[in-house]
């Protein structure tokens, strides 16, 4: 995407990361810096993805845009390098799966136990009035 650079979080930007992702009530546990994409404009933070390692897959999760970056294709930007960057099974847990679905996650009711333990974290500690779902990419 013209005008972003994606790289991983230094210390500082991580902790900027991390602001955010309690802003916008993400999954903030287990923060690593190496699992996460950042996307830069003149040199200021406007998005955030992660790719989770798990035993048994991996999981796009803790995806985030500051607010007055969104709707610009930044957050598809960053899903897509997670996707390059993904080695093995890629999971989400969302609440938007129209989102996703342009970029070939499909919904699915089969996911390892690492996936389901999100699923039941999503419903029980980040309660929101939609339905989460599970999603594959491929």
């Amino acid at each position: 995407m013209k005008g972003i650079s994606l790289s991983v979080p230094s210390e500082e930007e991580m902790r900027e990361v991390s602001s955010y992702i309690h802003e916008y009530e993400l999954d903030d546990r287990s923060l690593k810096k190496e699992e996460f994409v950042i996307a830069k404009r003149e040199g200021k933070l406007v998005g955030f993805g992660r790719l989770r390692q798990h035993a048994d897959c991996e999981e796009l999760c803790s995806l985030g845009v500051v607010t007055p970056f969104r709707r610009k294709g930044i957050g598809k930007a960053i899903v897509k390098e997670i996707m390059n960057r993904s080695k093995r099974p890629l999971y989400l847990v969302c609440i938007i799966p129209e989102y996703f679905e342009p970029m070939d996650f499909r919904t699915t009711a089969n996911y390892p136990a690492a996936i389901s333990n999100k699923l039941s974290f999503c419903t029980i500690q980040l309660v929101v009035p939609e339905s989460y779902c599970v999603m594959r990419f491929r």
